[in-house]
């Protein structure tokens, strides 16, 4: 399928399938190493967009959930990408229109992260438990 792009909102009443998860196609496969460290310098924040966002079409003033881009690209770089609407592809790579680099996150990208920082938690219960216990 070609890649496509557009500047409204999708919304889909069933799946979405994108990309590959299967393990036959992936090699060197390791395990993110220090989840917990790396979760922890990341924030969940609350915001609201500015003028500069509303001089490229997010006019949406509301209140919105999110991470700052700039930190997930420290700590998971692979989650970052310059953001769709200031990017256009110049022999077959994406670089910026204005120059200025805007970032966006792939959430779902994160999500691996997160697992990891899960069972890490978890193996740290569970040691002490057993010095509890």
């Amino acid at each position: 399928t070609a890649a496509s792009g557009t500047a409204g909102e999708i919304r889909a009443t069933n799946n979405i399938t994108a990309y590959y998860s299967d393990k036959r196609l992936k090699e060197n496969i390791t395990a993110i190493g220090n989840a917990i460290d790396l979760v922890k310098q990341l924030s969940g924040v609350r915001y609201q967009s500015n003028d500069l966002a509303a001089s490229y079409g997010y006019t949406d003033r509301s209140w919105q959930v999110g991470v700052l881009a700039q930190d997930v690209q420290k700590v998971l770089p692979e989650a970052v990408k310059l953001a769709p609407f200031d990017t256009k592809f110049v022999h077959g790579k994406e670089v910026s229109i204005s120059g200025e680099n805007y970032l966006t996150v792939q959430y779902e990208k994160m999500i691996p992260l997160l697992i990891q920082a899960i069972k890490e938690l978890s193996e740290e219960v569970e040691d002490l438990k057993k010095k509890l216990g």
